[in-house]
């Protein structure tokens, strides 16, 4: 049980690894930003990405144990399925614009 606990993190984990550098890398041109602003966006993609993936591991422990029909529960789980499928969509988008 704690080996599929543990690639399940790790899967969650690499996925919201990859959002953040999407949505990074969709929003911030790597042309127009100093250093300075490149670390302000970084800081503040992660507290998202981490607040996120807390609510993400709330939303699965308030669905098992109050039940799978829990507005909250499923709020917090959709919020996580929304952010990664923007970070897609972005990096889609931005990768046209760069051809």
């Amino acid at each position: 049980m704690d080996v599929l606990f543990d690639m399940l993190l790790e899967f969650l984990f690499t996925l919201f690894a990859e959002g953040f550098l999407y949505l990074h890398s969709a929003f911030v041109p790597h042309k127009d930003i100093t250093p300075k602003l490149k670390k302000r966006i970084k800081i503040i993609c992660l507290f998202v990405s981490l607040f996120l993936f807390a609510g993400l591991f709330a939303g699965i422990i308030i669905l098992v144990e109050l039940g799978i029909r829990n507005f909250w529960g499923w709020l917090l789980i959709s919020l996580n399925v929304l952010y990664l499928l923007s970070a897609v969509v972005l990096k889609i988008i931005a990768h046209a614009k760069k051809s």
